[in-house]
């Protein structure tokens, strides 16, 4: 153990002792944070303006508008068809939401509820559909709960909604929505951006950190070390030790100066810790996979900056992943920034709990599987 700790710290102090790790840790991630924050930020921002047309005139559509209204990254307005068609036309709006007749069994049968219109070329439509989506899956679980119980209380469930919905705090709670009204969460673009860029830039920071195992092959320091009394083993743990451990200063001086600087609310702690965790175990296995595959160092900086800002790029880093077309989307699931965005997403503007993330977390690990397997078969230690 005391081998693995003397490895460990050795590398540790290496790192800092570089001028340009300051930079690459905590400078750039800032930096990016602060400049896309205020790009996509409320205050550069055009207002957001949607008209929506209730066709089915239901206490269930009711809810819905409801729960739009209350929404303040959007303005909506409740007005006729013919109304919504001239104002969307005159580009008084940048949307109409189209709130369609028997919504209840529409819901019931997994149909879609609602119907979008855009203006061709309109850049905040996934925004908007997003938002709106948000609502309905809310009113929806209250929906099927209110028929689930009717065949139990013998009720008719229309009865059991008007009940649940009396009290909006109630189904606030009941529904677990928590980023309508509660002021102190909410996702932001600055917290948005924040959470990308630090896994962007922690992701660079071990991409330096693991270059460390060609420059130990190729200047034969591993040959070196080998003719003392340790194992190969304690050396690799040393080394995963020592980009675990820095993994996880960056994370928390980031967590800490975003938190102050930007006002940003990073949500519940222990999933906040597990998250992270899965995610350095991921990014290390990552940076061990492009170390070993690598030839030189060259090479190893050059792939894997390559790599890594294309795969940011397609998982939500720089923009949400809503804001791209769902082949994309889809195509997003193979790259773990998508998994670990969608946590942060959760634990930052929903307040989520471990149990929320869980799949998140699953789908890192196993990422972090895949990446050490053919790192550790690739790896040479001469």
């Amino acid at each position: 153990m005391r081998k693995i700790v003397t490895i460990c710290l050795f590398e540790i102090k290496r790192t800092f002792k570089k001028k340009s790790a300051y930079v690459l840790m905590f400078a750039m991630p800032l930096l990016f944070t602060f400049l896309f924050g205020s790009l996509f930020g409320s205050s550069s921002s055009v207002e957001l303006r949607m008209a929506i047309v209730d066709e089915d005139q239901s206490a269930v559509a009711r809810h819905i508008i409801k729960r739009l209204l209350v929404d303040e990254m959007i303005t909506y307005e409740v007005v006729a068809a013919d109304q919504a068609a001239i104002r969307l036309e005159g580009r008084e709006v940048q949307g109409v939401v189209i709130i369609k007749e028997g919504v209840a069994d529409r819901m019931s049968k997994s149909q879609p509820v609602v119907e979008f219109n855009y203006l061709p070329g309109t850049a905040t439509a996934p925004l908007l559909k997003q938002q709106v989506n948000q609502a309905i899956s809310a009113v929806e679980i209250v929906v099927v709960s209110a028929q689930t119980a009717s065949h139990y209380l013998h009720e008719d469930w229309s009865i059991i909604y008007d009940r649940l919905i009396q009290d909006e705090g109630r189904i606030q709670v009941f529904t677990e929505q928590r980023t309508t009204t509660n002021e102190a969460n909410g996702l932001t673009a600055m917290s948005y951006s924040s959470a990308g860029f630090t896994v962007m830039f922690v992701m660079m920071m071990m991409l330096t950190m693991t270059g460390v195992l060609i420059e130990a092959r190729q200047m034969g320091i591993w040959s070196r070390l080998f003719t003392t009394p340790v194992t190969r083993f304690q050396v690799l743990t040393g080394y995963f030790l020592s980009f675990f451990i820095v993994g996880w200063i960056q994370f928390g001086v980031l967590i800490g100066l975003s938190s102050i600087l930007f006002k940003v609310e990073w949500g519940n702690l222990l999933a906040l810790l597990i998250l992270i965790t899965s995610l350095l175990i991921c990014v290390v296995g990552l940076g061990i996979a492009i170390a070993c595959l690598a030839k030189t160092s060259e090479q190893q900086s050059a792939f894997g900056t390559l790599i890594i800002i294309s795969t940011c790029m397609l998982g939500g880093v720089y923009w949400p992943i809503t804001m791209v077309p769902d082949t994309m989307q889809k195509i997003a699931h193979f790259v773990p920034q998508s998994w670990a965005m969608e946590a942060f997403t959760a634990v930052i503007a929903d307040g989520g709990s471990v149990g929320d993330i869980w799949l998140p977390i699953v789908m890192l690990l196993v990422f972090a599987t895949v990446f050490l397997s053919i790192g550790l078969s690739k790896l040479k230690y001469v």
